[in-house]
């Protein structure tokens, strides 16, 4: 028996292990997020933070979650009983606002961005509405809701490249919150003040669950329940020294769960770019292939990601020759395949008559992607055993995935013809 395997001999046979292997944590079901992928900003998240901003909502708590926001954003809530609230309006020269709050004598626009990339001059073209709108006058207020508060992209704050107008925003012309702070400051004291009895409390605590889990907040709470019910803090507290056999149990966990899900992309890559029609390009920025570091994500506690890229060739149609083959790796919405317009290095929106693809069994799609289907049989945030990513351990376990995406691609080439 090697050094290694007389390290972690004892816990094969343990009272540990065996009590380990017994658990079972099961999660409250929430509505939210059986209809919903949980960083679906636009199905999602928006329609959820404009119903509660509205005074006029269904929730009938009137003003009440606009005069907490406001304060928070350092915003004067006066006058938020008059506000009028849109969600997804459109401007014929500057495209969608996500959100818009239109006080007496002030606007406020919110950019929310989830994971999707920046698009070319978004919150430049949010600052010109603000600049029409203001001619009424108004005071303005920009803001870049994203999950942890980062700064848009130089992209984003620049003018187009195929308009007369040049410059940046200035340092000063919008302001970057995040879920992590402001919304999640925002939602738990409104919990704390609507009785629970309540089918509004029942939405928003749906809601603070899937926020807790785009956030990574969630995994302390579950890890903690973990804990107690394992006895594992007993077990150190007698056995001191099996501490360090269990650090590096822990370390090959990760590699191993990093590993697997990297060589089943890696079959995956393999299996399409023997694909005719397929050529592999490298991502657009912001678009990471997947890698080694998802073991550095896996040990801070973040899902991993990774996406593969595919120009689709022979294409007649000019609506779209701008159309890649894109292979994702999220913990959310697990391994999909899909269909999305990517021109300059740039994720475009899709037209609305490019929808050509509803009729394949699974697939969805939305403003971004012209459609996208899910391989349910395969969560990467799961690793146990024959349920999760620990199956891909055994020799051919990942064949069936790998034949679901030929299978995918095979029926969007059909559609392309």
């Amino acid at each position: 028996m090697s050094e290694r395997q007389n390290d972690f001999a004892w816990f094969w046979n343990s009272d540990l292990y065996r009590r380990l292997q017994g658990m079972s944590c099961a999660k409250k079901p929430n509505l939210l997020k059986l209809l919903f992928a949980v960083h679906d900003e636009v199905r999602l998240h928006t329609p959820v933070l404009g119903w509660l901003l509205d005074p006029k909502g269904d929730h009938g708590l009137g003003a009440t979650p606009l005069t907490r926001f406001l304060s928070i954003l350092g915003i004067d809530p006066a006058g938020a009983e008059h506000s009028r609230i849109w969600r997804e309006r459109s401007f014929a020269e500057h495209g969608r606002v996500d959100l818009m709050v239109e006080l007496p004598g002030r606007c406020v626009v919110i950019e929310n961005k989830l994971y999707a990339a920046d698009q070319e001059a978004q919150l430049w073209r949010y600052q010109k509405v603000l600049d029409a709108q203001a001619a009424l006058p108004l005071t303005s207020h920009l803001f870049y809701l994203t999950l942890d508060g980062c700064e848009p992209s130089s992209v984003s704050i620049s003018a187009p490249v195929d308009s007369e107008e040049t410059g940046i925003l200035e340092a000063g012309t919008y302001q970057c919150i995040s879920y992590q702070n402001e919304i999640h400051t925002w939602l738990s004291a409104l919990l704390k003040e609507v009785p629970e009895e309540s089918r509004v409390h029942h939405i928003l605590a749906q809601y603070h669950e899937v926020l807790m889990e785009v956030i990574g907040m969630h995994s302390r709470e579950e890890a903690i329940k973990e804990l107690e019910s394992s006895g594992l803090m007993d077990h150190i507290a007698e056995n001191q020294g099996d501490i360090g056999a269990l650090a590096k149990l822990t370390r090959s966990v990760f590699f191993l769960h990093a590993k697997l899900l990297e060589e089943l992309i890696e079959t995956i890559h393999e299996a399409l770019i023997n694909e005719p029609r397929l050529e592999s390009v490298k991502p657009p920025d912001r678009w990471k292939e997947l890698d080694w570091t998802i073991y550095e994500g896996w040990a801070k506690g973040r899902a991993p990601s990774g996406y593969r890229f595919y120009r689709i060739t022979g294409i007649q149609d000019d609506g779209l020759k701008d159309v890649y083959l894109v292979v994702g790796l999220d913990a959310e919405d697990g391994f999909w395949v899909g269909l999305g317009r990517f021109r300059a290095g740039q994720h475009r929106e899709v037209p609305d008559d490019l929808n050509r693809f509803a009729h394949i069994e699974g697939a969805t799609h939305n403003n971004w992607w012209l459609s996208w289907v899910t391989i349910r049989e395969l969560n990467p945030a799961n690793f146990d055993g024959y349920r999760g990513i620990g199956k891909l351990a055994v020799v051919g376990a990942g064949d069936k995935v790998v034949e679901n995406v030929l299978k995918i691609w095979k029926e969007y080439l059909v559609a392309f013809g």
